[in-house]
Parts: C-alpha cells; sequence; structure tokens
C-alpha cells in the first residue's frame, strides 16, 4: 500500500487504523466486520476499499506499523549510553516491565496477530515475528554481556537467549491469552514482571550489586 500524500487522505487512513486497534480491543479481528470499521472511523466502506484490498491488508498494515516503531523504541531503549553504569540485574528488571507493559498495551493487536499466524501462516508475518525477535535478542545480548562479570551462568549467552524466550512466552500467553488465570490469584502485570525478573535472574545467577 503507498502511503497517502494528502492530509486528509493520511487522516482517514488513520481513523481506519485506530477503529481496527478498537475493535481489536473487544473482539477477535475475525468477528469485526469492513462496515463496522468504517463506522468508527466515521468514513464508508468505499474509503476502506480504495486503501485496503481487504481486512487482511489493514492487519498486515498494523503488523508493519507495529514492526517499525518497535523497532526504533526497541533500539533507543537499549541504548548502551542509556544503562551506563547499571548493574545487570536493573537492565533485566527494565526489559521484562517493558515487555509486560507493551504485551498489555498492544493486546488486541498482538493476539490478532498471534492467531492470524496460528491459523493461516503467512511468511511476511512469521519473517517480521523473527526479524523482530533476533534484533531485540541481538541488542539486549549485546548489553547483558558488558556486564558478564556480574552474570555466573557458565553460558552467559545461552541464559540471556533462553531467559528471553521464558519471559517472551510466558508473558505472551498470560496476557494475550489469559493462562495466568491458571495461578491462583490471577497476578497483576506488576506481579508478573517480578516474578519473571526474579526467574530469569535466578537462571543468570546474577551477583547481587555489592554496596559501596
Amino acid at each position: 500500500m503507498r502511503p497517502p500524500q494528502q492530509a486528509r487522505s493520511r487522516a482517514t487512513l488513520h481513523r481506519f487504523l485506530e477503529a481496527a486497534l478498537e475493535l481489536l480491543g473487544e473482539r477477535r479481528f475475525e468477528e469485526a466486520s469492513v462496515a463496522e470499521i468504517a463506522r468508527r472511523a466515521g468514513a464508508s466502506v468505499g474509503a476502506f476499499y480504495t486503501r485496503f484490498p481487504d481486512k487482511k491488508a489493514l492487519l498486515t498494515h498494523l503488523n508493519d506499523r507495529l514492526f517499525e516503531q518497535g523497532r526504533e523504541q526497541w533500539d533507543a531503549f537499549l541504548d548502551p549510553a542509556r544503562w551506563q553504569g547499571r548493574h545487570a540485574a536493573e537492565v533485566v528488571a527494565a526489559v521484562v516491565r517493558r515487555i509486560v507493559h507493551k504485551r498489555r498495551a498492544n493486546r488486541g493487536l498482538l493476539r490478532a496477530l498471534s492467531l492470524h499466524a496460528r491459523s493461516r501462516p503467512d511468511p511476511a508475518f512469521a519473517e517480521h515475528a523473527s526479524a523482530m525477535n533476533n534484533h531485540v535478542h541481538q541488542r539486549l545480548r549485546d548489553l547483558l554481556l558488558r556486564r558478564r562479570n556480574e552474570i555466573g551462568h557458565p553460558d552467559p549467552e545461552r541464559a540471556i537467549s533462553f531467559g528471553l524466550m521464558l519471559v517472551d512466552g510466558a508473558t505472551r500467553e498470560a496476557i494475550l491469552f489469559g493462562e495466568a488465570a491458571l495461578i491462583p490469584g490471577k497476578p497483576s502485570d506488576a506481579v508478573l514482571a517480578r516474578e519473571l525478573t526474579c526467574v530469569w535472574l535466578a537462571y543468570l545467577r546474577v551477583k547481587p550489586r555489592r554496596r559501596k
């Protein structure tokens, strides 16, 4: 899809995207009709089809936008200069909190993308997910390996990778699909982040920071 050139067209596109995100917070993407998306966007069905050939194209556009924004935001968040003088435990805790927060903030879209990928395997979706995971993993790995002396695990690189995979999977199932309901008391996001941080740090065998 070519980006619209006129301000009015850009505004209409933005309304379609916002309407789709709003609906995704309420129900599955398959249950939302083009007519309802158009109605919430304050536009016509015809206007929708001049921008997207079908609903899948809209979902693909949202996925592309999420990927582009996510990559930029993670680059800024994991910039080594931001963490100068900070302990490995602080980095891990902040990363887990961010993953939990982002999953919650984008729950509807991420759930729709995950369900779409599971039910209708699409190479483009898989490539984006893999590229994002690899990019974040590499940046985080480089950041934590600068603190290798604070990590007691005999294979820090493997422990970083496995820990990130654990946090990614646990937050996806707990936030997107409600599997946290299996845990007594259904933990809040703050508790989820805290407990996953403890698990990852224990696996890394991060040494406590010495007090001066």
